[in-house]
């Protein structure tokens, strides 16, 4: 069993890796942006499991401690197996919950201190719900060194399975929280993320779930092999083999996305056109719905950065959620459509805007998006947002008392998806919209996308503040393009405001700037005239490198995306993705439909086994003898 002092080290450096496991895991996504570590964040913790001795797979130790386990000496070994699955399961737990608390923690300035609650309770849900489960199971499914290989690849392809299923549940349960499902670490690899146009975002995560179990098991299986080989308490023969099919099944999936982009690559004979989407950040905050002051200063704001699109050409101007102040809305206040009609006859270009209506017959407002078109005014028909931020703008059902205790939102949910008509370059064209954080769910992004040319997001990420929320929240409409095969104009009240491609590629954008090169704050008439060069794709070309402009969203003189000022992008259309939707956007969640297949199988295996490998009573207990030198943590 080891001394104490031993069995202590042991479960201090497994506390360790598991909390490098997590800090990997937040390191993955958005603001830092290490999108390489999704591909192994998984395989400390699973390392600790197996040194823990905890995977069912390690029978022999089991039946090696079951020989010892009479007396004092067999109490001490079941409190020891005790005291290391505590530590596994707590580390697990806790380190699951930091985690999320540092992914989550610009919630602090949401309504203070109401945001500190939910930076607190929001956390907790998600690590005890959707992510300390998996690795609660985790130590049963990994495999065995005597498992064989179809055993193995069941027993590994059903645990990443109940992966994709609780990220599933999260975008369904208690309202739906689908932020930052694994595969939206993969946001700006383009490559990679390819195969989201088939399977959406599961299929992502899948594969990157999938990698860390693969890379665990060659490792450990590797490892095993050689040292039992070098021992030689076997002769040249070694009870299992090294051979590992999950890892070279994990590369094939890894490459399938890069395979699908090169395949499609986006050449110039695929392109068939473009546009030229404006967008405007008017960089004010939530309080503006109380100060008439800052109302009107939003309103002026807002006149000066639209106007000042007017001189680079742009097609259409996309404006963000609460562009003007929420207590004026465009439908309901005839002073504020008349003012916004006005703006789009003197810019002589549509406006795509996010505002809201006011329902007189319901005594409620409706968060919306609108389309404003120069010639003809307000359209009437607009998108009403279907997903209401619970606690903000409605109260949930299973929370109705909350109503009673403090004021919440009480606004009506809207019922179509049906897209917009906006015409651009005096050409009718649909335009699906999903505002606020509508863009992280897939099934709206699927229901959006019907029959729509490209899609529209606004939103306002002011309640955020100025970390890494709005980086976190643009990274689901990346995978958004690529699944459903639609071009993407983003437009944020204070950044992340940009334009993705088919392929979910970020379009370069242009920020309108000073003659200093400072980002024009639409604090004086109009900003420095704007230079453009561009190659023979028409692709802007950066003056100062003479290559074709790096994708970026709009960004200030700091390489800041939190700033007020306006800016433009180039938006492509290509041939190769015209006529029928995308499998995905076609067939819906049917991965999670095979991923609940590989889960039944991956308990099956787990609870029925399979034909063990049967050594010799007298090779029996030197095996035993020589797993428990390699993991010497006690007689489990």
């Amino acid at each position: 069993m080891g001394t104490p002092r031993g069995r202590l080290c042991r479960r201090a450096l497994c506390a360790a890796a598991i909390g490098l496991s997590f800090a990997m895991y937040v390191a993955a996504f958005e603001p830092f942006g290490a999108a390489e570590l999704a591909y192994v964040f998984a395989v400390p913790a699973l390392w600790a499991a197996r040194a823990l001795g905890l995977c069912p797979g390690f029978e022999t130790r089991r039946e090696y401690a079951r020989d010892e386990s009479a007396g004092e000496d067999g109490k001490r070994a079941r409190a020891e197996r005790r005291a290391d699955r505590r530590t596994y399961l707590l580390s697990c737990f806790a380190f699951s919950y930091l985690a999320w608390a540092a992914i989550l923690v610009w919630l602090r300035h949401v309504y203070p201190p109401a945001g500190w609650i939910a930076l607190l309770a929001l956390p907790l849900a998600i690590s005890a719900l959707f992510i300390f489960p998996w690795f609660a199971l985790a130590p049963f499914f990994l495999p065995s060194l005597e498992d064989g290989i179809a055993r193995r690849l069941a027993k590994l392809f059903g645990l990443a399975g109940i992966w994709v299923l609780l990220e599933w549940a999260r975008t369904h349960m208690f309202s739906g929280f689908p932020w930052l499902l694994l595969g939206d670490s993969q946001w700006l690899r383009v490559p990679v993320i390819q195969s989201a146009s088939y399977g959406g975002v599961w299929i992502v995560s899948f594969t990157l779930i999938f990698f860390n179990l693969a890379v665990g098991e060659y490792f450990y299986r590797t490892y095993s092999w050689y040292k039992f080989r070098l021992e030689g308490r076997f002769g040249k023969k070694v009870p299992f083999g090294k051979l590992s099919p999950e890892f070279y099944i994990a590369l094939l999936l890894m490459l399938s996305g890069v395979w699908l982009y090169i395949s499609e690559f986006p050449s110039k004979q695929n392109e068939r056109g473009r546009f030229r989407a404006g967008f405007v950040q008017p960089d004010f905050a939530g309080i503006l719905k109380w100060r008439d002051d800052l109302a009107r200063e939003n309103l002026k704001v807002v006149s000066r950065l639209v106007l000042a699109l007017k001189d680079v050409g742009v097609d259409m101007i996309a404006l963000p959620e609460a562009a003007t102040p929420p207590k004026w809305p465009i439908i309901g206040t005839p002073a504020m459509r008349e003012m916004m009609e006005n703006l789009s006859k003197q810019a002589g270009v549509p406006l795509a805007l996010g505002n809201m209506a006011w329902i007189e017959d319901s005594l409620q407002s409706q968060n919306g998006a609108f389309v404003i078109d120069p010639k003809t005014g307000l359209e009437e028909k607009y998108y009403a947002k279907t997903k209401l931020v619970p606690f903000g703008e409605y109260v949930p059902a299973w929370a109705s008392w909350i109503g009673k205790v403090v004021p919440v939102g009480n606004m009506k949910r809207g019922d179509s998806f049906e897209p917009l008509e906006i015409k651009i370059r005096s050409t009718p064209m649909k335009m699906g919209c999903m505002i606020c954080y509508e863009d992280v769910f897939a099934q709206i992004g699927r229901k959006a996308a019907k029959d729509a040319d490209f899609l529209f997001v606004c939103t306002n990420d002011s309640w955020y503040g100025r970390e890494g929320g709005a980086w976190q929240h643009a990274a689901h409409s990346a995978l958004q393009a690529v699944a459903l095969r639609k071009p993407i104009v983003r437009s944020s009240n204070n950044g992340l405001s940009c334009a993705f491609d088919q392929y979910g590629k970020m379009c370069p954008t242009t920020t309108l700037k000073n003659a200093d090169n400072t980002a024009w704050r639409a604090d004086s008439p109009r900003p420095a005239r704007t230079f453009e060069i561009s190659d023979a794709r028409g692709r802007a070309i950066d003056p100062e490198t003479l290559k074709p402009k790096r994708p970026s969203p709009m960004l200030d003189e700091n390489n800041s995306i939190y700033f007020r000022g306006a800016g433009f992008a180039d938006v492509p259309f290509y041939s190769n993705f015209d006529g029928a939707p995308s499998f995905y956007a076609k067939h819906g969640d049917w991965f999670v439909a095979l991923c609940a297949a590989f889960a039944a199988f991956g308990c099956a295996a787990l609870l029925f086994g399979g034909k063990k490998v049967r050594i010799e009573q007298s090779r029996q207990k030197s095996l035993n003898e020589k797993i428990f030198q390699l993991f010497p943590s006690h007689k489990d």
